[in-house]
């Protein structure tokens, strides 16, 4: 099974989250957030790896 997310879509999910949160809940959320904009800034791999390697 194959999933997509959109990193920057998780981010401003989570951020979303943690403006309703409070304490140490807004912490998390806000770390979680920070996370995903980071996964969204590194380049992805190319979709077809396996080709790439058989070459």
């Amino acid at each position: 099974m194959n999933i997509e997310y959109d990193p920057a879509h998780e981010a401003a999910a989570a951020m979303k989250l943690a403006a309703e949160a409070v304490g140490v809940e807004r912490q998390r959320w806000i770390m979680l957030a920070l996370a995903w904009q980071q996964i969204a800034r590194r380049p992805r791999p190319p979709l077809d790896v396996k080709s790439e390697k058989a070459a």
